[in-house]
């Protein structure tokens, strides 16, 4: 598996919308659609890192509105959050979430929507708001693998438990957590993750 995330920090829409046109039309109206230059940003950089990762493939969703590559073998999954970007691909259906640490309450979150080992995880953590991102990030992963959607009701799982845990890896980078999931046990030495500029993902 392959982890690729981009940090957007000193790049600007303005400057680099032209990319644009290597996109497919659905991908730039979607941008278009959007208001704010940071979410075009975003938006167009998650674009450029699927075409990176299927090429000229078509994509399609299925009922759950998840992205898949037409008459392709390579399964994708996209996030992005404040000015990070990230995909993930693999070989089968992977599901992976970015999220920026909270700088505001989060505890209530938890609470309202944390299985209740998931909560006791971040209530006993010395971070707590790293450990609250781990388990968001973690639960946004599983339900993409699985192509369902986040309105599956939260609490009803526990990713801290041995099974989904198996299958399922973080990784804190930059002020943000990336979680990846798969169907089957995963080692993270078979993750390979990098970090590259804008510039770099079109080439």
């Amino acid at each position: 598996m392959e982890i690729i995330y981009v940090i957007l920090d000193k790049v600007e829409y303005e400057v680099v919308k032209d990319l644009e046109h290597l996109l497919p039309p659905e991908r730039r109206e979607k941008i278009h659609r959007l208001r704010i230059d940071s979410d075009k940003l975003l938006s167009l950089t998650a674009g450029l890192l699927i075409r990176r990762a299927i090429g000229d493939s078509s994509i399609r969703l299925n009922d759950s509105g998840k992205p898949y590559a037409v008459d392709s073998d390579i399964y994708f999954s996209v996030s992005h959050s404040g000015r990070c970007a990230a995909i993930a691909v693999d070989s089968a259906e992977v599901g992976l979430d970015v999220q920026k640490l909270p700088d505001k309450e989060y505890l209530k979150i938890a609470e309202r929507f944390y299985h209740p080992s998931e909560f006791a995880y971040v209530t006993g953590s010395d971070d707590s708001a790293l450990a609250f991102t781990r388990i968001w990030t973690r639960k946004e992963a599983y339900l993409k693998q699985l192509g369902i959607g986040i309105s599956t009701d939260l609490k009803s799982f526990d990713t801290t438990s041995h099974e989904l845990s198996e299958r399922i890896r973080s990784f804190d980078i930059d002020g943000y957590v990336i979680s990846v999931c798969t169907d089957k046990h995963i080692e993270e030495e078979s993750i390979y993750i990098s970090c590259l500029e804008l510039k770099d993902v079109t080439e």
